[in-house]
């Protein structure tokens, strides 16, 4: 009889997905209202990942490298300025845009190496780098960055490319950009911290950057925001981040990075 009641307990935390602890509206497959211990811990390996919660309470995995302030694909929130959010609390609908005009979330597709979701979105008015860097940290997430090739080509294929649904047609700016550091030159870095993947087959070695050919060049010495160009193989150029269009083609299309 007893194990007959059991079942019959269970059953209805079988059928419901979620179990809420303290909470009868979970929102996670177990989702705590309160504090959580664990009496037994089995010993780790140097391998072991670490459990990490982000200011919601939502539980993730990292590498032990993130506590050096990168993690293995190099993430950096201290350089980035501000945590990101998980895609789900992005804002639906968008609203207004930092600088002016508003945007429409074109759809949103996760790519499976890194879990990460990508959204794109067209903006009623050309947009600045600096404005579309703040509409990627008010929606929770990032100008998208793209340190290897592997990367690129998947955001290429699934949401700049035609046939993406997306048409994304126009330049769009990304999280690549110019830093000044006090007894040091200018230098271009991924707003993120992380760094490109390097193809030591060459000699010398190279990055596995897109950029256009003699690009980035800081013409005028005014440029180091960068964009992917309209056309063709979709390269990248740098360019003034303070402008709003360039070879007649608006800055009015971005894609925001969300870890999760």
């Amino acid at each position: 009889m007893k194990k007959k009641l059991l079942f019959f307990m269970l059953l209805p935390m079988a059928i419901s997905a979620q179990v809420g602890i303290n909470t009868t509206q979970p929102t996670k497959t177990l989702d705590v209202n309160g504090e959580l211990r664990v009496r037994t811990l089995n010993q780790g390996t140097e391998n072991d990942v670490i459990l990490s919660a982000d200011a919601a309470g939502n539980v993730r995995k990292i590498s032990r490298n993130e506590l050096n302030g990168g993690g293995s694909s190099g993430f950096n929130s201290t350089i980035l300025g501000y945590d990101p959010q998980p895609v789900s609390k992005r804002q639906i609908p968008p609203g207004p845009v930092p600088g002016g005009g508003t945007a429409t979330e074109l759809g949103c597709k996760k790519w499976a190496v890194n879990n990460h979701t990508y959204c794109a979105y067209q903006i009623s008015q050309p947009i600045t780098w600096f404005n579309a860097f703040n509409f990627g940290k008010q929606m929770g997430g990032y100008l998208v960055t793209m340190p290897s090739d592997t990367e690129r080509a998947w955001v290429n294929t699934n949401i700049v490319a035609s046939g993406t649904g997306y048409n994304l047609a126009n330049n769009i700016w990304i999280g690549f950009n110019k830093i000044r550091r006090p007894g040091n030159p200018d230098q271009l870095q991924w707003i993120t911290g992380e760094e490109f993947r390097i193809n030591w087959s060459t000699n010398p070695a190279t990055t596995e950057n897109w950029f256009a050919s003699g690009e980035p060049n800081n013409a005028g010495g005014t440029e180091g925001a960068t964009h992917i160009l309209v056309g063709g193989e979709r390269k990248w150029n740098d360019m003034a981040g303070t402008v709003t269009n360039s070879n007649s083609s608006p800055m009015d299309q971005l894609i925001i990075e969300f870890n999760e």
